[in-house]
């Protein structure tokens, strides 16, 4: 009996425990991959970026390989059937050309489905090749040693074939601070919570920041596509920041208004804070800004 208590009070005890949230990036994050064509026509070469970030200063090494219609879209799916890879240190943009028979030998009812894959590696440290349904390893530049997998970053990017459809990227029209504009270039200051708390309720003293993401008009798109299905754009917002708290890591981009503060572990440093807009077609874009903490 004491044994099964003790095995229930752990669980208890496990399951009391707080994570970081996923918009705290205090280390190594493949925040996004953007294309310049999330639709494309057979062809034409796709421009795609990476947004990486790391915070300790090491080397970061890619590997980019693509694959055209996989039974399986995932990240491992694509890799089973990927064709040769493009690698390198710092190389966080690549461009890929649509093969021109991308259409040829697809019938009229699945084009809809019709698309190239794009996996992006990303390593703070060095690529090796190895055997298996992940085809490398990343090994820490300094030790050695192979870093655990949630360490460093593997992602598809699904760029959508069509012969006339378009999909442009989300425009970020503004950013707000306090219900003022937050220009590019603009350093904002804050006082921090005296505590390192992670829901912004909890915070004790300090400043709470209102944030928001203004959207360009026409960047929510809809209408009937070239297979004829009806499409009504919905946008997200991804908030993230390399310390504090938000109120929200997602808003919608009909409704942004979101909170920040900074916690006490912030203290004396500049903190960057990114904001992401995605749509649900395969679109898009980011910006940041710097916040000085006290």
């Amino acid at each position: 009996m004491k044994r099964i208590a003790l095995s229930a009070l752990l669980l208890l005890s496990a399951c009391g425990a707080e994570f970081d949230p996923g918009s705290r990036v205090t280390d190594f994050r493949l925040l996004a991959v953007s294309a310049d064509a999330p639709y494309a026509a057979p062809g034409e070469t796709v421009h795609l970026t990476a947004l990486v970030h790391e915070p300790f200063g090491r080397t970061v090494s890619y590997a980019w390989m693509t694959c055209q219609n996989p039974e399986d879209t995932s990240a491992l799916g694509c890799l089973a059937q990927a064709g040769g890879t493009q690698s390198g240190v710092g190389l966080d943009q690549i461009d890929v050309t649509i093969p021109a028979g991308a259409l040829d030998s697809i019938p009229a009812e699945s084009r809809a489905n019709a698309l190239v894959g794009v996996v992006t590696v990303a390593c703070p440290g060095t690529l090796t090749p190895v055997s298996g349904s992940l085809p490398f390893r990343c090994q820490d530049e300094a030790s050695g040693e192979d870093l655990p997998y949630e360490r460093w970053a593997v992602s598809v990017k699904r760029i959508f074939v069509r012969a006339q459809d378009r999909n442009a990227n989300p425009i970020i029209a503004q950013l707000s601070w306090d219900g003022a504009p937050w220009p590019d270039g603009e350093v904002k200051q804050t006082k921090p919570c005296s505590n390192n708390p992670n829901h912004i309720d909890d915070c004790d003293g300090g400043e709470r920041h209102r944030v928001s993401v203004s959207v360009a008009p026409g960047s929510v798109e809809s209408g009937t596509d070239e297979v004829g299905h009806e499409f009504q754009e919905q946008l997200i917002v991804q908030y993230y920041a390399t310390e504090g708290t938000f109120q929200f890591d997602v808003r919608t981009a009909a409704s942004p208004s979101n909170e920040w503060a900074a916690r006490k572990r912030a203290s004396g440093a500049t903190q960057t804070l990114w904001f992401v807009v995605r749509d649900n077609r395969g679109g898009v874009t980011w910006t940041s800004r710097q916040v000085d903490v006290q």
